[in-house]
């Protein structure tokens, strides 16, 4: 079983500058000094990734996506990742630390439906603006590069031109739905993450959000088709899975650490969101490999 998977700060990476809260490269330039970024890694910082041109896949906690021309990729901390990419791919990888985008804008950062891919997908198809996410790239890397007077400021203004153009894209898909529902889920979905291994309670959380259970059941019905104790059980398997995948705990071990005092309920549990148990899950990584 392999080691914990690297978790990476924007510091991590080659000819990053001390104390700069953004880093932008070109993906075949990481791929060749970075050695072993391809693996299973997490980040503390936000991701975006343009796919000018190549193929291969891209894994992201655990669902596998087919790598293609003029894609846009989201990535959140924490979430893990892997790729396969051909020898020609080419494209962008930008980190944003949340600072870098709060002191201007806010919250913003966390409001993008594209950053919450445990429900949305974290995959952007350009199908008609492919010029105009090139040229945004394109002038945001060669802003970073050059270093100029009020360069962050400069930079900022091209990462929120990026962001809100796709998320304008990506909204399209939800058109008629009230996007202050929306703005619940996210909600939602922000105090699962921060709690799932503490709270368990749909209740709590409805009451930290000064709703009714039954309220915000009504909500992630609605604009997932989901209930809101199944999003909360999927998040604990997504941290189960990747225990499971790049850890050496016992299954036992991994389920007292997510707050399971009965292994046989752990196997229970996960066995019904995965479709698997435990033991199946980590017999198919061998398989894979």
């Amino acid at each position: 079983m392999s080691l914990s998977v690297p978790v990476y700060k924007i510091q991590s990476f080659p000819r990053h500058e001390p104390d700069a809260l953004f880093y932008m490269t070109r993906l075949e330039k990481l791929v060749q000094e970075f050695k072993g970024i391809d693996k299973p890694h997490s980040h503390t910082f936000y991701l975006v990734m343009w796919l000018a041109q190549g193929s291969g896949t891209h894994t992201i906690d655990f669902r596998t996506y087919d790598i293609a021309p003029h894609q846009l990729y989201f990535l959140t901390p924490g979430q893990v990742h892997s790729w396969e990419l051909s020898p020609d791919t080419r494209g962008y990888n930008l980190f944003i630390d949340a600072n870098f985008f709060r002191g201007r804008f806010g919250n913003r950062l966390q409001q993008y439906p594209f950053f919450h891919s445990h429900q949305h997908q974290p995959l952007l198809e350009i199908t008609d603006q492919q010029p105009l996410f090139s040229d945004l790239f394109t002038y945001a890397y060669e802003e970073y590069e050059h270093r100029l007077p009020n360069r962050a400021d400069v930079f900022l203004s091209f990462v929120h031109i990026l962001l809100e153009t796709a998320n304008r894209l990506y909204n399209q898909q939800w058109v008629g739905t009230d996007t202050h529902l929306y703005d619940r889920i996210r909600q939602y979905e922000d105090l699962i993450e921060q709690q799932f291994l503490a709270i368990r309670e749909v209740s709590a959380y409805a009451e930290k959000m000064n709703l009714t259970p039954n309220h915000l059941n009504h909500i992630c019905k609605k604009v997932l088709g989901k209930t809101a104790s199944q999003l909360l059980h999927e998040r604990i398997v997504i941290e189960a899975q990747r225990l499971l995948t790049h850890t050496a705990q016992s299954i036992k071990e991994i389920g007292f650490q997510l707050g399971f005092e009965d292994p046989s309920y752990f196997v229970r549990f996960f066995r019904k969101y995965a479709g698997q148990t435990p033991v199946e899950f980590r017999q198919s990584l061998v398989a894979n490999r």
